[in-house]
């Protein structure tokens, strides 16, 4: 794996709270720049491993592309990872819940690629990587921000 970003926030919720709102991936486009559309694509309830969404998102020189979504991990309150099929970057989102105090959550929120071929590490992972950090600066502060008002 190749870690393209890591962001942390602490938010004034309860985990319950952080974590059900943020694993229904419906919610993704209301925070994270430049996903345009997200959808179920099968009908598991949020959070479910084997859960599937089609997202269409802002993709720089391509335009909108769409992807499909699995959820590959779902540990209720505690962790929920995402694997898309987008080639070449083959994404991986993680998200992680822990809890500061009652009202308290600390999210930490990671994007990782699946792709270790040589020249894809060497030519566009650094293409990718200062996208989705500046993507996710902005996303991580728009949750923060939404579920706190």
């Amino acid at each position: 794996m190749n870690t393209l970003t890591v962001n942390t926030v602490i938010i004034n919720l309860p985990r319950k709270e952080v974590y059900k709102f943020a694993t229904n991936m419906e919610n993704f486009k209301l925070w994270f720049p430049e996903v345009i559309e997200i959808k179920s694509d099968n009908s598991l309830e949020h959070g479910i491993v084997g859960k599937r969404y089609m997202e269409t998102v802002k993709i720089p020189l391509r335009g909108e592309s769409k992807i499909s979504l699995d959820v590959v991990k779902a540990e209720e309150n505690i962790v929920f990872i995402t694997e898309g099929n987008f080639s070449p970057l083959l994404p991986r989102m993680i998200m992680k819940f822990s809890e500061e105090s009652s009202n308290t959550t600390t999210l930490t929120w990671s994007m990782q690629s699946r792709n270790t071929n040589l020249i894809f590490k060497s030519l566009f992972l650094p293409i990718f990587k200062k996208i989705i950090i500046t993507r996710a600066k902005v996303g991580i502060l728009n949750l923060k921000r939404i579920l706190e008002n």
